[in-house]
């Protein structure tokens, strides 16, 4: 690729030249992507952006266009510094998201999935859940990308104002990377009108989850999970996570037992203090405010 373009520089008519350059370029492209996936999604995507925004300002050069320019180097500097930042935030370097998993095939620890097969999880019903909220002095809602799927941000607001009017202290823990892009839960919680000192980053609320009574996870999945801090073979094994297995009672809603980007099974479903609260989260979320309400 990078000898078409030198041979391109000095004979720009080289149709063929162009075209197998463009070719490279895709199957390049491809090659890049391909090994990459799981939690490291959202970094390649904001990684893409980037691109596309340097691609943007090599145009602008060509075309001496100075909007373009800035526009583009805006563009794929806040890209770049957006992928950086989720880095940090999963405890990686951007060289090992990019080219670690290059040639290599994920596999489960030894002996995990076999543990796995024989732990059982603890089930509750909207009734009990309601119950356990309604006796709680403390809640701490975790929002994932499964709220964002089911677009329930409103209906965890409506439990939250619930709770508070029952002199519930309510707040929010939200993880760095959680959803598909950092700031994806803030965004949907603000168009929820959810007060903005009642979210907490993740350095803020780890340390206050030993005092909470009630932790409920609105489709969270990797960023909860305690594999990241003990299983060394673990693929988020380092990832800085929200500790919620240290509150007294965690709730997670959660279509299914299906595993999140990371594609491994949640150690937090099988602790003793979890309970899985099944169903779609802006339904689970409805049938909780008329059942506290009731």
């Amino acid at each position: 690729m990078l000898a078409l373009i030198v041979a391109l520089m000095f004979v720009p008519s080289a149709t063929a030249a162009f075209y197998s350059m463009v070719g490279l370029a895709f199957f390049f492209g491809v090659l890049l992507i391909l090994p990459i996936g799981a939690a490291d999604m959202p970094v390649v995507i904001a990684l893409l952006n980037s691109y596309a925004g340097l691609t943007d300002a090599a145009m602008g050069f060509m075309l001496d266009n100075k909007i373009q320019i800035i526009t583009g180097s805006l563009d794929g500097s806040s890209g770049f510094i957006l992928s950086i930042l989720m880095c940090r935030a999963m405890n990686r370097s951007i060289t090992n998201v990019l080219f670690g998993a290059f040639g290599k095939v994920q596999e489960q620890p030894a002996g995990l999935l076999e543990a796995a097969a024989k732990r059982t999880i603890r089930q509750c019903s909207i009734e009990e859940a309601a119950e356990i909220l309604g006796t709680a002095r403390s809640v701490v809602f975790v929002p994932g990308y499964g709220m964002a799927v089911s677009q329930a941000q409103h209906r965890v607001r409506e439990v939250a104002d619930m709770l508070k009017k029952q002199g519930v202290q309510v707040r929010y823990g939200i993880h760095a990377v959680a959803g598909r892009m950092p700031g994806h839960m803030n965004v949907l919680l603000a168009e929820a009108n959810v007060p903005y000192d009642e979210l907490y980053d993740m350095d803020q609320i780890n340390s206050q989850f030993p005092e909470t009574d009630v932790v409920v996870v609105v489709g969270a999945n990797d960023v909860v999970n305690p594999a990241a801090k003990r299983v060394k073979g673990s693929p988020i094994y380092g990832m800085p996570i929200l500790e919620v297995e240290k509150a007294r009672v965690v709730m997670v809603c959660k279509r299914s037992l299906a595993p999140g980007f990371a594609g491994i099974d949640n150690e937090l479903y099988y602790s003793d203090n979890t309970l899985m609260l099944f169903g779609d989260a802006k339904e689970t979320m409805v049938k909780l405010t008329s059942a506290l309400k009731s």
